[in-house]
């Protein structure tokens, strides 16, 4: 069971508070925990592969990161690394067609959290690993932590813990890195289904166009399936096709990828035991029917990151004023000859979005000041 690859720090004297908490497994043994540690603590990863793995779980320092969630490891987080680590063992047979294999590839790990992913990549023979997560200073320094603790000095080397906002692609790590990955690792990312836009483009940017490039894509249905079809809808429409996509229960149990199970009445304390589990490759279509659907996905990320800005501080609920984003960024871009890609276009429209929602802000709490 994927549970028992964790082992949590002893606690003498529970505190009263997780004395239900912890007992819930006992009394309802189908409500299986999604997610494991408490911030600020640590958690052993326990590696057939690779030996006991200590790993630091960050403590956020304000709500922006602990919205984030990194300060857990999660069952997607898991099942990903047990897969890599399998694929990469002599001893083992089954399931060497290559499908998580990481030997010789370049490796990107979007929302890395504590790193386990892209540490076991590298320990199982990737040539390069990137671990990308949001650019907070505390997550990315916990990342650094466990890489020091976890990956001989010689290999240290091939690992590069880069901030990375999903969905930005104009700073130089992005342009620097545009289709490089022939692997990328996303492990339960997809709860925010605000950023499905941003995420998908992200994968897009950075996978390499070789015929064997894939991106693997493993989550939870702790909140919900919806979200979860949500994204490889997305995805398609990125240029991002489902190659090969199933669902995994924590004692190894597969079954049949659906996009509605029980009518839509699934029960929530037993799908809690469940992943979803995708390979995404590269769409192989037209030049312009490829064109047409990226330009069909661009306008869309467009109408929700300026939703996301607008909402983002509450002061404003307008068509209108997303109509006025819109235009406005458009028309700077339009100025500018050398915005050419979409993706630039889009960046500068999200960019005038964000000065504006400054602006209200600033204004707000000058108003507020005065007050």
């Amino acid at each position: 069971m994927l549970t028992f690859k964790i082992r949590l720090p002893e606690e003498p004297v529970p505190a009263a508070e997780d004395i239900y908490s912890n007992a819930v497994g006992l009394l309802f043994p189908d409500n299986l925990r999604t997610f494991h540690g408490d911030p600020g603590s640590h958690i052993t990863y326990l590696s057939k592969r690779f030996g006991d793995m200590e790993l630091s779980l960050v403590d956020p320092h304000n709500q922006d990161e602990r919205v984030l969630f990194a300060h857990h490891i999660w069952n997607s987080g898991i099942q990903m690394a047990e897969f890599i680590s399998d694929a990469s063992d002599p001893a083992k047979e089954k399931g060497k067609d290559g499908k998580w294999d990481v030997t010789g590839h370049t490796v990107l790990e979007l929302g890395s959290g504590t790193g386990l992913e892209g540490i076991v990549s590298v320990l199982a023979g990737a040539e390069e690993v990137v671990l990308a997560d949001y650019p907070s200073p505390a997550i990315l320094a916990n990342i650094r932590v466990n890489i020091e603790r976890n990956v001989p000095k010689d290999q240290q080397k091939k690992l590069i813990v880069q901030g990375h906002e999903w969905g930005v692609l104009t700073d130089q790590f992005s342009k620097a890195h545009a289709n490089h990955f022939s692997r990328i690792l996303c492990a339960d990312c997809l709860w925010m289904d605000g950023e499905h836009y941003s995420l998908a483009q992200s994968m897009e940017h950075f996978l390499s166009h070789k015929e064997d490039a894939r991106v693997w894509v493993i989550a939870g249905f702790h909140t919900g399936r919806a979200k979860l079809v949500s994204f490889f809808d997305i995805a398609a429409q990125a240029g991002l096709e489902t190659e090969h996509i199933w669902e995994r229960d924590a004692d190894g149990n597969e079954r049949e990828w659906v996009r509605e199970r029980n009518g839509g009445q699934e029960d929530a304390t037993g799908r809690n035991r469940w992943l979803v589990i995708g390979i995404l490759k590269r769409k192989q279509a037209s030049s312009g029917e490829t064109a047409g659907k990226q330009e069909q996905f661009f306008a869309s990320m467009l109408m929700q990151n300026l939703y996301n800005l607008i909402h983002e501080i509450g002061l404003v609920n307008d068509h209108e004023v997303m109509t006025e984003l819109e235009n406005d960024g458009f028309e700077e871009a339009a100025h500018d000859s050398e915005l050419v890609d979409p993706r630039e276009r889009i960046q500068r429209t999200v960019d005038v979005g964000k000065e504006k929602r400054d602006g209200k802000r600033d204004a707000a709490l000058a108003v507020e000041q005065m007050e």
